[in-house]
């Protein structure tokens, strides 16, 4: 059973159409890392101090400023305009800037707890595997029960990511398909 695409205004963004999003925000967002990395990397050489620890928060930082940015502007990152995703308030309203910090931090945290679990996984083999799949299973699972999908980050942030309608097609692509 499909939806027509014109009322699908406000329905919950499902999990795929979440990660796609996310996908291609990461790709953004490592490119934006890449440069700051060369830039970090260039001034430790020019001055001969450089720190791992501010070279991650200084990526942490910008990660925010990136998200922070789209989501008090326009509800959308390049990610989520591209899966015709918006992030709103429950209620409907735009993201204000506590809610957008905090769903990042919220976001971030979940994201070191994922890379920790990589890492017990090569340190302590299959039983760490099985028991990180299986949390992560349950995680997304719960996500799914939701009436609305809200993940972590948006039950403690009162923030959701919803579908919109797409843009309208180019008129050069209306016309062929009359």
């Amino acid at each position: 059973m499909s939806q027509d695409p014109k009322n699908i205004e406000g329905l919950p963004a499902g999990l795929l159409r979440r990660f796609g999003a996310i996908l291609y925000d990461a790709l953004l967002l490592i490119a934006i890392w890449m440069v700051l990395g060369m830039i970090v990397v260039a001034l430790g050489n020019l001055t001969g101090w450089y720190s791992t620890r501010a070279h991650f928060i200084a990526n942490l930082f910008v990660g925010w400023a990136f998200f922070f940015w789209f989501w008090t502007r326009t509800g959308q990152t390049l990610g989520l305009q591209t899966w015709n995703i918006q992030l709103r308030t429950e209620h409907g309203q735009p993201v204000n800037a506590w809610q957008a910090t905090l769903r990042y931090l919220v976001a971030a945290a979940q994201w070191l707890v994922v890379l920790m679990a990589i890492w017990a996984v090569r340190e302590h083999g299959a039983v760490a595997t099985v028991a990180v799949t299986a949390a992560a299973i349950f995680a997304l699972g719960l996500s799914q029960f939701h009436p609305r999908r809200w993940m972590l980050h948006d039950w403690l942030s009162g923030t959701e990511l919803v579908r919109i309608p797409g843009l309208a097609k180019p008129r050069w692509k209306k016309d062929k398909a009359a």
